[in-house]
């Protein structure tokens, strides 16, 4: 029970009446509750995410990809999680290959939408979010858009709420509007492309890449450590929102960033169908000024470092080819005849062996050497494999074969799922796999 103590009071505090908060609740009804007196019913039997769970039940078995549809109100929390769960206990932290699991939904979600969202799953909503939108995103895929009926301009108005992003990991995220406060505070990993943001955005953020195609608010990139963030500067007031004690503001040169940032905003637009991508993507090249890129000071000497060691290990690998006539190849080619004598006497050591040793049964060899396949049980353990077809840009070049041909290996693994029904087309449209038009000839080939 929480009391005043008389002996701390000051000038400042002897007129405070802490009274009517600290009285305890039983002395004024008796009876009432003021502790945990009954279980509280979280209704988790009703939750949206068991409809996922149990329309992607296929995708959990046996990883085969589905579709799902479902509308979605704003008590709805967390939907993902719980599925994400299920494929984490599956799979793992890799989880299933992307876009296995695709679920289209409508409508305003709850808080938490896309949570701790594993790899595999794609939550595309039609609508708008609460806070904490893709929190702690493990590798997932988010994609919001506005009602395609809606007649408002997206790229002015908020369509999902604060602190998105925070703490996520991995994924890809594109929100076609504006995001509230604190957006990709504390990312650490995800990419993310959105049309603007409020105050304090990408706050202590470590990792990641963030675009936005907008505006900001105020004391934006405050503590941020690592990441790079793009944003376009339409008005030409962006320097002036800036935290810049740990970052520092330049415009886009590396062609293979300029690739990357184009790609980003090409698939936000594939993804949303947003508009304002349109336009940026119908004149890139004089949007691109406009650009500034947002990269922490201790990032930027860091990957510094790294470039610099890996051109340092190519550099000593010798990618280049030497032209005759330079001064260090005779120093390279000295080099490559000292690695291979030494290789050579190497070999020459494991090559002794005992008299015993060197007498051998070849045909306890060749026995050995043949694959031991399952004839009986063939067609179901071993995959089918049919030739591969070979373009005909590929074939004029060296008049060969239009399929090129089953190695002897593979030959005696489909032989091994022939189960001799006679029949030449073996259940499907492009015919037996090993082009066994002779049943009796897969006795030849098998035996």
């Amino acid at each position: 029970m929480l009391k005043v103590r008389e002996d701390l009071r000051s000038a400042k505090t002897e007129n405070i009446d802490l009274s009517l908060i600290l009285t305890p609740a039983h002395t004024l009804r008796s009876g009432v509750a003021t502790y945990n007196v009954r279980k509280q019913d979280h209704k988790l039997h009703v939750r949206l995410d068991n409809k996922l769970i149990a329309e992607s039940e296929m995708a959990l078995e046996k990883g085969l990809p589905c579709r799902i549809e479902c509308d979605i109100v704003n008590t709805d929390r967390a939907l993902g999680a719980t599925l994400s769960y299920h494929i984490s206990k599956r799979y793992g932290e890799k989880g299933l290959p992307q876009d296995t699991i695709h679920a289209n939904i409508r409508g305003s979600a709850g808080q938490s939408f896309g949570a701790m969202l594993a790899p595999g799953v794609t939550l595309e909503l039609e609508g708008d979010a609460n806070d904490y939108v893709g929190k702690m995103l493990s590798g997932g895929r988010l994609i919001v858009y506005p009602p395609r009926s809606a007649v408002f301009k997206a790229e002015e108005n908020i369509i999902i709420g604060n602190v998105c992003l925070y703490g996520a990991t991995s994924g890809t995220c594109f929100f076609r509007g504006v995001a509230a406060e604190r957006f990709a505070v504390r990312n650490s990993g995800a990419t993310a492309v959105v049309e603007g943001v409020g105050d304090h955005g990408c706050e202590y953020m470590t990792g990641g890449r963030v675009i936005v195609l907008g505006s900001t608010g105020r004391n934006f990139a405050a503590g941020m450590s690592g990441g790079i963030a793009y944003v376009l500067d339409i008005h030409h007031d962006f320097e002036g929102k800036v935290n810049t004690e740990m970052v520092e503001l330049s415009s886009l040169e590396d062609p293979q960033e300029i690739a990357f940032l184009r790609g980003l905003i090409e698939d936000h637009h594939h993804y949303t169908g947003s508009e304002l991508a349109a336009r940026i993507l119908l004149d890139f090249t004089r949007a691109l000024p406009r650009f500034v890129k947002v990269l922490p000071t201790d990032y930027k000497r860091v990957m510094a470092e790294q470039a610099a060691k890996e051109a340092e290990s190519k550099k000593n690998e010798y990618p280049l080819p030497i032209l005759p006539g330079t001064a260090i190849r005779a120093l390279h080619q000295e080099s490559i005849d000292q690695q291979a004598s030494k290789e050579a006497k190497e070999h020459k050591k494991n090559d002794l062996m005992d008299i015993e040793e060197s007498i051998q049964d070849n045909k306890a060899e060749k026995k050995r050497s043949q694959l031991v396949l399952d004839k009986t049980k063939g067609f179901m353990k071993y995959q089918r494999r049919a030739e591969k077809y070979r373009s005909a840009k590929t074939r004029t070049k060296d008049w060969s074969e239009l399929s090129t041909r089953l190695n002897e290996d593979e030959l005696k693994y489909q032989t091994a799922r022939c189960m001799d029904c006679g029949v030449p087309f073996c259940q499907s449209d492009t015919g037996c796999p090993i082009s066994n038009i002779i049943p009796k000839w897969n006795e030849l080939v098998f035996a």
